[in-house]
């Protein structure tokens, strides 16, 4: 599965739309898609209790809460203990 770089571990932002690779020390485009092997960051748009509703919204399936919570696509999971990787 090929990831966009600003999805890796190894993508250092620098504004919106580029960063620095971490490995190479190159600029980068954020949507360029990054090598074979890159590490993804915990975000809510890879986890199993992520359900998109709209266009980057969705619903956390692993909250207790009723209504659900409402979760982003690209909000980072690195502190959730829910979080299971798809």
């Amino acid at each position: 599965m090929t990831i966009p770089y600003r999805d890796t571990l190894e993508f250092i932002p620098v504004d919106v739309d580029k960063g620095i690779d971490r490995l190479t020390g190159k600029m980068v485009k954020a949507d360029a898609s990054a090598p074979d092997g890159y590490g993804m960051v915990a975000k809510c748009k890879f986890c199993k209790n992520y359900t998109e509703e709209k266009d980057y919204i969705g619903i956390c399936e692993a909250s207790e809460q009723t209504p659900k919570f409402i979760a982003y696509g690209d909000m980072l999971a690195v502190t959730c203990n829910q979080f299971q990787k798809i």
